[in-house]
């Protein structure tokens, strides 16, 4: 038989299972299913992850963003100003609240005065 390879590319033939008989190969798939069926039951589907944050690079270490705690807190709406001397994301959002409610309040002025 001619082999279906174009001439000169040479495939390294396995013999590991020359010497197997059928019952040799059923053995070995019922083996591998129930493997299979081990590692799924074993699966963990995780509904709570850690974020995985990956190290900042050198010239940015001081970036308070990178704590995965400071980042949780700005996501929850929390105030990170008292832990660091500058405005956090908490401020500029009750500040923008504050501002829509003035507006709100300056409309409902001018339609009853």
């Amino acid at each position: 038989m001619e082999h279906p390879l174009p001439t000169g590319i040479f495939v390294e033939m396995s013999n590991e299972f020359d010497d197997w008989t059928e019952e040799d190969f059923d053995r070995e798939i019922k083996r591998l299913r129930q493997r299979v069926k081990e590692l799924e039951a074993k699966k963990v589907t995780r509904v709570d992850y850690e974020e995985v944050v990956l190290d900042p690079p050198d010239d940015d270490d001081d970036d308070i963003m990178h704590d995965p705690d400071v980042r949780e807190m700005v996501e929850n709406g929390e105030h990170t100003c008292h832990m660091f001397d500058a405005p956090c994301q908490a401020c500029e959002d009750d500040e923008d609240e504050e501002e829509a409610v003035i507006e709100h309040v300056d409309k409902l002025r001018a339609h009853f005065c």
